[in-house]
């Protein structure tokens, strides 16, 4: 055959004249990436077989990509499967050029599609919204070309791993900040148009907490997060009061006819009063000061001024709570009118300051937003629940004897803040939030705790709302606060153990059952354990990426050293070290799927396949450790939080292997390691299976159980279910249940398919996803959608 008469079609149709060069190069690559060379008479003899398949004059190219890899397999299998590989890859490259006009397309129709739904706190349809999706495509296709290593970007598009926010990636960005308020409040901070003193009121603090959470946000592309709330907000609290107080003094002084000069007696009050519920021996002694400097105040009407001021204060910190509250829910961080993604953590004040905050942000959570009281979606709220502090074993049998009274405030407990831990779990039970964590498990403890220490709040673990954690340091302090999330990505678990079912059931010997179980869950964990080091690999590419950003990229975070550290650096300083104490999560989702794969049974009701699911996740944890000590990094495993992932690795996977039966025939694989969300199972039997996998994913995790019917009449459920988390060491839980309200006439309830009262069919269903509530599941994607719908409710 004359090879000059030879044609290639290429994938256009268009033809060119043949080249041996070029399938010689092409073989070549594959022996460089399996580590091969000098095989140059092996290559040319392959090609010459590839060849010899010809039979016309005119040949396709992928019609010899296919000689290629059935020669290769004859020969080489390692170095056929490496030109497998690299064919797939550029196959699913040329896929994304076609594919990326129809993703435009469908962001300028505004199409009901997973990329415009892939954030259920964006409106992708409003022009920035539409903005922000374009970039964000883009700028992924950026990041895949000319950013990630080759393996990585191959290993991401094939489904192998998800790098979350890809779309960032080129902007350096960290992903998620706990913020120390006492100290930007004490020193002040500054944005980019001037700067802001020290607040003096809780009016100020609460809207200043929220000017930093919309300014932040901006800098960063996960959530923030107040660490403390109660214990930032109480300085405010009791600035408000002194104030009043001083305010009233006057009045009364001057009603007497003496001249008053306010500032001195503003002085007097910040320096005699240091709560908002004084002794009759601290009343006494402020009259005494009063009167020796010249002030003629009796003590009856002192002990008036302050009751009226002490009410007065309450409303004012009601007030502050419900603009907090509001104003989260309002204030647009970013297009598409995304709202800052913010979660406070409170529960341990056991201040008369931090207590008012408390009770009022959760009466003001009770109350919802505008005039038919929505529930709100942010802040994410978080209860600590830390024993003898705001929970006692105790307390809750004292309890349990008469709800109600407890309820209502007629009992006393020995825990000081065991009756804000009832108020809370009543606000779960008519709002979501808050959600629960629990400071006396093992890993969320720490050592430095003390109950008499003023800043205890700094050695007390908090989370993000989605259930992000960061705690454990290697490289600083141990504690959540200034500190966050550098990057995580996560691993296909399902697709894993599918591999490995499939190996196994091809090398077995003997083909029993068990027999190629033992294979299958060998491979798997061999499996688990090289792709987390592929992972942490991944990382850490990224967290040197990451590094080279310079600290104004960054002005309010580093400026203002909301980021430890960030406050010593000079503008054009790149931010090096200070990233340190950030974390790298390893994540992974569809533990369930998995389980299935390889046994045929989930892990909520087969043990055999619980233990493989936690010898998994204990490889992953051996591998973070590792790392650990090869870099001196805060590695750690994360149950992925899963929005846009849900569905993503199930419609890969599908296209892969086909439907398998209980494995990837829905939408959406189960999150981390949840048992499915259509497993029948009781409330502790959920806690039970899922709680000992939250020590092992101390990148962060969480538990809910999902209630039917109005959780708000039953608020004892509530209390008995958190009860049972405490008991079980669950690090961080939640309790869904249904939250409806019809937009016609306010009626609010369980809603089935139209409003109860009026008969409306227009509902707003309140849920959670990913740990964060959202009032319209009609802004989840398909994968999320579906799951909903699946959600079994626990007994």
């Amino acid at each position: 055959m004359n090879l000059s008469e030879i044609c290639i079609i290429k994938r256009d149709g268009k033809q060119e004249r043949f080249s041996a060069s070029k399938i010689t190069g092409a073989i070549g690559k594959a022996f460089e990436a399996t580590g091969l060379d000098k095989h140059d008479e092996s290559i040319e003899e392959i090609t010459r077989r590839v060849i010899a398949h010809f039979t016309g004059n005119t040949v396709g190219v992928e019609e010899i990509q296919d000689l290629v890899e059935t020669e290769l397999m004859k020969v080489q299998p390692e170095v056929a499967k490496k030109y497998i590989i690299y064919r797939q890859w550029r196959n699913t490259e040329r896929e994304r050029k076609t594919h990326i006009k129809h993703v435009m397309d469908g962001i300028v129709a505004i199409d009901r599609n997973d990329i415009n739904l892939s954030n259920a706190n964006m409106s992708s349809h409003t022009p920035a919204g539409q903005m922000m999706t374009f970039a964000s495509e883009i700028t992924k296709d950026y990041t895949y070309k000319y950013l990630l290593p080759k393996p990585y970007a191959e290993a991401h598009q094939l489904g192998d791993i998800h790098i979350h926010d890809l779309d960032y990636y080129p902007t350096k960005t960290t992903t998620c900040i706990q913020y120390d308020l006492d100290d930007l409040f004490e020193r002040g901070f500054h944005t980019k148009n001037g700067s802001i003193r020290t607040p003096q009121s809780i009016q100020s603090y609460a809207t200043l907490a929220t000017i930093i959470f919309q300014t932040n946000q901006n800098e960063q592309h996960g959530g923030q997060a107040i660490p403390a709330f109660d214990f930032f907000m109480a300085k405010g609290v009791l600035k408000s009061f002194q104030k009043i107080v001083a305010s009233m003094l006057s009045f009364c002084i001057e009603m007497k006819g003496q001249a008053v000069d306010e500032r001195t007696l503003l002085e007097v009050v910040r320096l005699h009063v240091a709560t908002i519920l004084l002794g009759e021996s601290e009343k006494s002694a402020l009259v005494s000061v009063l009167n020796g400097q010249g002030f003629d105040v009796t003590t009856d009407e002192l002990t008036h001024i302050l009751y009226k001021a002490y009410a007065q204060t309450r409303k004012d910190t009601h007030q502050a709570m419900e603009g907090f509250i509001h104003n989260l829910n309002t204030m647009h961080s970013r297009g598409g009118n995304q709202v800052v993604f913010s979660s406070i953590n409170y529960g341990t004040d056991t201040s008369a300051e931090g207590r008012m905050v408390i009770q009022e942000l959760l009466r003001a959570t009770v109350e919802g937003l505008g005039t038919r009281g929505e529930v709100p979606v942010f802040p994410i709220q978080i209860f600590k629940v830390k024993d003898g502090v705001s929970y006692s074993d105790a307390d809750y049998e004292r309890a349990m004897k008469d709800f109600d009274a407890a309820l209502a405030g007629e009992m006393t407990f020995e825990a000081p803040n065991f009756d804000l831990f009832l108020q809370a779990c009543q606000t779960t039970a008519k709002a979501l939030f808050p959600n629960f964590m629990f400071l006396d498990t093992p890993f969320n403890r720490h050592e430095k705790w003390r109950a008499d220490d003023p800043k205890r709040y700094r050695y007390e673990l908090a989370t993000m709302g989605c259930r992000t954690r960061v705690f454990e340091n290697l490289n600083g302090e141990k504690t959540s606060l200034g500190r966050g999330n550098l990057s995580f990505t996560t691993m296909n678990l399902p697709r894993l153990a599918i591999e490995a079912r499939i190996k196994a059931e091809s090398m077995a010997d003997n083909h029993t059952s068990d027999a190629v179980e033992r294979e299958a869950k060998a491979i798997f964990l061999d499996a688990v354990r090289e792709m987390s080091g592929f992972i942490a690999e991944q990382l850490y590419t990224r967290y040197r990426y990451q590094r080279t950003a310079l600290a104004r990229q960054f002005p309010f975070m580093m400026g203002n050293n909301v980021w430890k550290g960030g406050g010593q650096l000079n503008p054009n300083d790149e931010v090096g070290d200070v990233l340190d104490q950030g974390t790298l999560g390893i994540g992974f989702i569809g533990g369930h799927n998995a389980m299935v794969a390889l046994y045929g049974k989930g892990h909520g009701h087969s043990r055999k396949a619980w233990n493989t699911l936690y010898e998994a996740v204990e490889v992953m944890n051996e591998v973070a450790d590792a790392y650990k000590q090869k870099y001196r990094l805060n590695y750690s495993v994360l149950a992925t939080p899963a929005e846009g992932l849900s569905g993503r690795f199930t419609r890969m996977d599908k296209r892969k292997y086909g439907i398998i039966e209980g494995v990837n025939d829905r939408d959406y694989y189960v999150n981390s390691f949840h048992v499915d969300v259509k497993e029948p199972i009781s409330i502790i039997e959920k806690i039970k299976s899922e709680a000992p996998f939250h020590a092992l994913t101390r990148g962060g995790h969480i538990t809910y159980v999902e209630l039917d019917g109005e959780a708000q009449k039953n608020v004892r459920s509530i209390a008995k279910i958190v009860k049972v988390m405490h008991d079980e060491n669950i690090g961080y839980g939640s309790i869904n249940h249904p939250v409806d309200t019809c937009h016609h006439c306010g009626y609010k309830g369980v809603i089935y398919d139209k409003c109860p009262i009026c008969r409306s069919e227009n509902i707003l269903r309140m849920r959670r996803i990913t740990g964060y509530l959202t009032g319209d599941l009609n802004s989840w994607n398909s994968a999320k959608r579906a799951e909903e719908h699946d959600r079994v409710k626990h007994a």
